[in-house]
This record gives structure tokens, C-alpha cells and sequence, in this order.
């Protein structure tokens, strides 16, 4: 919130994946346009992945669009590495592929 206003949301729990089910996902990390690049959507991440720390997680993943060089920054910035996997997906009728990103908490 700022100034009393939302301006972003974030989502995060147990694996929503069986094969990752004994893994923490950040599932999404969201911020209106005028917000981006002002820390916010640091602090979002940096809550989900600490939040998971203390649900027990040390493996921690994300899915991110390979076509989001911005948000692939950002996660690598903070830690996240790009794996092998990947998902197919189709937004607004065009398909897409979305990369895992995986963090270990030391």
C-alpha cells in the first residue's frame, strides 16, 4: 500500500506442481505500471521468499514468460536461477512459454 492505496499483490505457498511438492512457489508478484522500479516489487519477493523460509522451504521456484527480459532482471538480481524447465501456455490466444526460476535458501 501507499498512501493508503493498493499497488500491488503477491501470492506464494506450497508447490502447486507434484513433482516440486516439497518446494515453496512465489505463484505471483503483481504492481501497477507507475509502481515498477521503485522497490516494491523487491520487497514483495523479498516477504514471499522469507515468509517461505519460515514455512520450512529451502527450495523455492518461480515461473516467469521467457519474452519478460524485465522480470528475468529482476529475479536473477535477486538470486533466482533459470532451469531446463518449461511450460507451455496460451494468453489472449497466442502461445507462450514460461521458464522455472529456482532459489535455494542457505
Amino acid at each position: 500500500m501507499e498512501d493508503g492505496k493498493y499497488i500491488g499483490t503477491s501470492s506464494f505457498g506450497q508447490s502447486r506442481f507434484e513433482k516440486l511438492g516439497n518446494w515453496g512457489e512465489i505463484i505471483s508478484i503483481y504492481l501497477l505500471p507507475e509502481y515498477m522500479g521503485k522497490g516494491y516489487g523487491k520487497l514483495l519477493l523479498k516477504t514471499g521468499v522469507s515468509e517461505l523460509k519460515k514455512l520450512g522451504y529451502e527450495d523455492i521456484f518461480l515461473w516467469v514468460l521467457r519474452e519478460n527480459n524485465r522480470a528475468r532482471r529482476f529475479y536473477e538480481r535477486f538470486g533466482f536461477a533459470e532451469t531446463e524447465d518449461y511450460l507451455e501456455t496460451h494468453i489472449g490466444g497466442k502461445a507462450l512459454q514460461e521458464i522455472r526460476y529456482r532459489y535455494r535458501i542457505l
